[in-house]
C-alpha cells in the first residue's frame, strides 16, 4: 500500500484514473465536474448534507480531483484555463492521449492532438460540446451506490434510471476527425477515364458538365469531303 501511495500521492484507484483518460480521450479538454457526469454519474446523488452548492460539488468531484493530481504527476494530464465560474479545464498530454488510447481501444493515429490554443482556455464551444454529448448520453446512476442516501435523492436517482436510454457510451463519441494524409510529393498520376457499361447513362454531345463526356465534344464538326465530277482517267491527267 505505501508503493501504491508512493507512486500515486492522492491516492487514487486504476478505475479513477480510466475514467479520466477515457473521457479526456473523448472530449480532449473539460472540467471535472463533467467528467465526473459522465464516468460516475451515482456521485452526483451524493454528499447532500453539506450546506453549500460548492462544498458538495467538492465532495463530489473529490475522487476524480484526486485522479488527476496523480496523471499530472506521471505527465499523462495537465491543467488548462478557467471557466467564468471559476472551475479549471483539464486536458491530457500527448502520452496521456497513448494511454487513453488503451483505455477506449482505439489506435493511437485516430486519437487526435491535444487541446490546445482557445479549447484550454475556456472557449464555449468546447462546453457546448461537453454538454452535448452528456444530454446524449443521459448518463445513469448506479443505484447500488446510494443505499446509504435519504429517500428523496434516491427517488431521484430512480427517476434518472427510468428516464429513456441516452446513445452509447463515452467511447461511441469521437470530437475530432483525422484529416486524410497528404498526397507524396511528385507527378500527378493519370486518372483512367470512366468505363461505360449498359446500364451508363449515354455521353451528352457538347455537354461541358457530364462526367462521361464525349472526347470529340469540344471538336467542331468535319464536313464531308466533295465528290469530284471527274472522271477517273481526268483525275489522273491533272
Amino acid at each position: 500500500m505505501a508503493v501504491k501511495r508512493e507512486e500515486n500521492p492522492a491516492g487514487s484507484s486504476n478505475n479513477l484514473r480510466g475514467d479520466v483518460l477515457r473521457v479526456l480521450g473523448v472530449l480532449k479538454v473539460a472540467t471535472v465536474e463533467q467528467i465526473q457526469q459522465i464516468a460516475a454519474p451515482h456521485l452526483s446523488y451524493r454528499h447532500t448534507d453539506k450546506p453549500t452548492p460548492s462544498k458538495r460539488k467538492q465532495a463530489r468531484t473529490a475522487s476524480h480531483t484526486g485522479a488527476l493530481s496523480d496523471l499530472r504527476k506521471h505527465g499523462l494530464a495537465e491543467n488548462g484555463g478557467q471557466l467564468p465560474g471559476g472551475d479549471t479545464l483539464r486536458n491530457l498530454t500527448p502520452m496521456g492521449l497513448k494511454a487513453a488510447a488503451r483505455e477506449l481501444g482505439r489506435p493511437v493515429g485516430e486519437m487526435g492532438d491535444p487541446a490546445r490554443g482557445a479549447g484550454r482556455t475556456g472557449a464555449s464551444h468546447p462546453m457546448t460540446v461537453n454538454e452535448a454529448v452528456l444530454a446524449l448520453l443521459r448518463p445513469k446512476p448506479d443505484l447500488t451506490q446510494l443505499t446509504g442516501e435519504p429517500a428523496d435523492v434516491r427517488a431521484a436517482a430512480q427517476a434518472a434510471v427510468d428516464a429513456p436510454a441516452g446513445l452509447g457510451t463515452i467511447a461511441s463519441y469521437a470530437t475530432e476527425v483525422p484529416r486524410c494524409p497528404r498526397p507524396a510529393p511528385g507527378p500527378t498520376p493519370a486518372r483512367a477515364a470512366p468505363r461505360r457499361t449498359s446500364s451508363s447513362p449515354r455521353p451528352r454531345t457538347g455537354c461541358r458538365c457530364c462526367s462521361w463526356r464525349s472526347t470529340t465534344a469540344s471538336s467542331p464538326p468535319r464536313s464531308s469531303p466533295r465528290r469530284s465530277t471527274s472522271t477517273c482517267g481526268s483525275a489522273s491527267g491533272r
